[in-house]
């Protein structure tokens, strides 16, 4: 049941991310994380997709990222659920929502791999990839 609504935790802790090469995706998690949560969560799949697609951490960027991930074919209740949550909060957002979802669709499936064995690849190298917009 847990899976339902949990995506999986790290292998690593953030204070193992700081010594990841230069522009790595491990290298932009640690950073993430410390500058975002003073406890130092473990990291999870969760602060990877908001690394690889958003830019800031507001409500509409998060919703987005959401609908990119659905998009992708990541179906999960949770998403799902957050989807529903945010077009009725944010019903003037919805287009941008369906852009989100398109372009989600456009990129290639990324969102079930193991993003744990990619933190020494670099960021822009993922994104290219992966044809994440």
């Amino acid at each position: 049941m847990k899976r339902l609504f949990k995506a999986g935790t790290a292998p690593v802790t953030p204070t193992e991310l700081i010594h990841y090469p230069e522009g790595s995706l491990g290298l932009h998690l640690g950073t993430f994380l410390r500058s975002n949560y003073k406890t130092g969560p473990a990291p999870d799949a969760e602060d990877v997709f908001r690394l690889l697609l958003t830019s800031n951490a507001s409500n509409k960027e998060e919703i987005g990222m959401h609908y990119y991930l659905s998009g992708n074919g990541d179906n999960g209740l949770r998403r799902l659920m957050i989807m529903g949550v945010g077009a009725v909060c944010f019903p003037h957002m919805i287009i941008y929502f369906c852009r989100r979802y398109r372009d989600g669709r456009k990129a290639l499936r990324f969102f079930d791999l193991d993003h744990y064995r990619m933190l020494h690849l670099p960021i822009d190298r993922i994104k290219d990839a992966f044809l994440i917009r």
